[in-house]
């Protein structure tokens, strides 16, 4: 039997809720790098108590509003939290690092498929969440606009290397460092969304997929997903970004940030 909706927790911005074999897991806009750990931790924990009974992830990221803005504060603890000041680096490479575990268990469950919905402006965790899916629905007004690098730190939220690995490091490179965002006809053309459809044919076309997705035996969806990440990884262009190597970058970026803040103090 699955899990109800209401034993998944709803911590840190994020909200599950399971209806038969499909999950919806819905992640706040307002998610910034102090928050990761707490997302990450909550992700984690909904995917460990899915059962399998559950087939597909149904992941919906945030929109924002003003992403420049938001960039700015985007380094204090989550909203929730009784102490609003800026997380320390320790915070935010553990959070990091908690953040990196959920995309990678998203990403390599081969039981589960999931489907990001970007609908609307979404910022750099969205952005993370719609590279880690497996496919990707995009509304012909969505758009992935990530801002981190502005703040200082690796942007797209530690999905950098699969970003390069679907669109290219010329785009990834371009959308990630100018700011620029990139919209839905130029992520379709560039291999990061699979399906572009007017905002009143959304629901409508995700049911078409989950009900596609949910169509063939278990068995063989889990083979399908699996096989094709083997090949994936053992064909050329070279091979993607070692997390490894992102994760090193962070921790430079944080201690650089450490180190200014140290220096303005002074």
């Amino acid at each position: 039997m699955a899990v109800p909706a209401a034993a998944i927790p709803a911590a840190a911005g994020l909200q599950a809720d399971v209806h038969g074999p499909v999950v919806t897991i819905r992640v706040g806009a307002d998610v910034g790098p102090g928050s990761l750990a707490a997302v990450g931790s909550a992700l984690r924990d909904v995917l460990r108590r899915l059962t399998g009974d559950v087939r597909v992830a149904i992941v919906r990221p945030g929109s924002v509003t003003s992403p420049s803005i938001f960039a700015s504060t985007a380094f204090t603890r989550p909203a929730h939290a009784s102490d609003r000041s800026p997380a320390s680096p320790a915070e935010l490479i553990g959070g990091y690092q908690q953040w990196r575990a959920a995309l990678d268990g998203l990403a390599d469950r081969a039981d589960l498929i999931s489907v990001a919905v970007v609908a609307g402006q979404t910022g750099d965790v969205g952005t993370a969440l719609a590279a880690a899916c497996d496919l990707r629905i995009f509304t012909a007004d969505a758009g992935l606009c990530p801002v981190w690098a502005h703040a200082g730190l690796l942007p797209a939220a530690g999905a950098l290397p699969r970003l390069v690995e679907l669109a290219g490091w010329p785009a990834a490179l371009d959308m990630c460092l100018t700011g620029r965002p990139l919209g839905a006809a130029e992520a379709a053309r560039l291999g990061l969304a699979e399906r572009v459809v007017p905002p009143a044919r959304l629901e409508a076309e995700l049911d078409a997929v989950v009900t596609g997705l949910l169509t063939p035996p278990r068995a063989v969806t889990a083979e399908v997903k699996a096989l094709a990440k083997l090949s994936r990884r053992a064909s050329p262009p070279p091979p993607r970004l070692l997390p490894a190597a992102e994760a090193q970058a962070w921790d430079r970026l944080v201690a650089g940030l450490a180190d200014a803040d140290h220096g303005a103090a002074g």
